[in-house]
């Protein structure tokens, strides 16, 4: 028995050593697979954004911008859409113009090329868990590829709503790729370590979640989430958008179970800023969510003798404080390891999202809100949008097209 296996062990160490030298003396021959570069065809009615991202994500930065939806690369367990051919258009042109050109003017293309996803796919419906009455937004995998959903809806006339779905994924996602390379600080993590919920984020209120120190209910769900949503949270939201979240996680909010009709004859007085918000659950039954303060015996706010609002803090939470601490580590981890500033990020995101005026303040409609800077007359050609122009980028490689 013995004698056998030693001459089996024998036999298998010969015929590694023959495959060493098989492999070291022999001239394999050209690759099984086919690194043919094959020419894009022009008589293609893609072929102008084909080359456009060819030239503005394969070349300059080795990624891959993926709009024709590829089964593979897809939640095969949803209903998925391809994503129209137009609003792809759209949305590459955006995504250099307030992703992709923000991060290379403060960090540089090599950066884009060490740090980017090698993929961006993007799909044209969006993805929805009916069990969970979640929506994701995007996926990021391994660092390597960003998947984007919902881009058939996309409209520039919103910027609020390209942002949530897009924009403020991409630094989402993108930030979680940076935290794989640059650890972010243990200091983070403990900050709201206590009030971290996988499960019960989806109930979470946006003003229950600020008043807990959190920019989202999404980023009360775990560290890290919490960690990408301060970052991509910061860069997107306007200065308005920002400093209405900071004065609402500046108060304790609480959720008191109240019939809607209760809750018409209390808005209907003095104090409603006191009263928050309803939102409904079942049966006609539903929740008020309002700042915590001193009420009298049939709940209604008490006043002082000054007659004004007795505000109450029973956690010790001070959310707009947490917040202000998190974004000091998150811009302070940017800085020590890419020497890129988050507020510098943040400005350029602004300035080309919003219009502004020749002094560099940001104009304002008859509601006080931030202008779209997308549907405004371009610098460059008053004649075209800012929207228009930029999409002029992939419309230009029309001309090389057959008549």
């Amino acid at each position: 028995m013995n004698n056998q296996l030693k001459t089996l062990l024998f036999g298998a160490v010969a015929m590694v050593a023959c495959a060493f030298v098989s492999c070291s003396d022999d001239d394999l021959g050209p690759s099984i697979f086919d690194t043919t570069e094959y020419p894009l065809d022009r008589s293609t009615y893609s072929f102008p954004l084909d080359t456009f991202v060819k030239a503005n994500y394969l070349e300059k930065y080795n990624m891959r911008f993926i709009y024709r939806m590829e089964d593979i690369g897809s939640d095969m367990t949803k209903n998925l859409t391809p994503a129209d051919y137009d609003k792809s258009v759209q949305l590459a042109v955006l995504c250099k113009y307030l992703w992709m050109e923000v991060y290379e003017k403060y960090a540089g293309a090599e950066f884009l090329k060490v740090n980017a996803p090698r993929i961006i796919h993007v799909i044209g419906s969006k993805n929805l868990n009916p069990s969970q009455g979640t929506e994701i937004l995007g996926v990021a995998e391994g660092g390597l590829k960003i998947s984007l959903y919902n881009t058939n809806n996309l409209d520039i006339r919103n910027v609020d709503m390209m942002n949530e779905y897009f924009f403020k994924t991409m630094h989402h996602e993108f930030g979680h790729i940076l935290d794989q390379t640059h650890l972010r600080p243990t200091q983070f993590n403990l900050i709201s370590r206590s009030q971290y919920d996988a499960s019960t984020w989806t109930e979470t209120p946006d003003s229950v979640a600020a008043g807990r120190g959190f920019v989202s209910p999404y980023a009360s769900s775990a560290a890290g989430e919490d960690w990408v949503e301060v970052l991509a949270n910061y860069i997107t939201r306007d200065s308005i958008s920002w400093a209405t979240l900071l004065n609402s996680a500046s108060y304790e909010w609480e959720e008191v179970d109240m019939e809607y009709s209760d809750y018409v004859k209390r808005i209907r007085g003095a104090n409603l800023d006191t009263v928050g918000y309803y939102r409904e659950s079942s049966g006609g039954q539903g929740k008020v969510y309002r700042k915590v303060c001193a009420r009298n015996a049939d709940d209604y706010v008490a006043l002082d003798e000054n007659g004004q609002v007795q505000w109450l803090n029973r956690s010790g939470v001070h959310g707009d404080a947490i917040i202000q601490q998190k974004l000091e580590l998150v811009e302070g981890w940017l800085k020590d390891n890419w020497k890129v500033s988050l507020y510098d990020l943040r400005k350029e995101v602004q300035t080309r999202q919003y219009a502004t005026y020749p002094d560099g303040t940001f104009k304002k409609d008859q509601y006080g809100r931030l202008v779209n800077k997308l549907t405004e007359p371009s610098d460059t050609d008053p004649s075209k949008t800012v929207m228009e122009e930029l999409v002029e980028q992939v419309n230009v490689f029309k001309s090389l097209q057959p008549k």
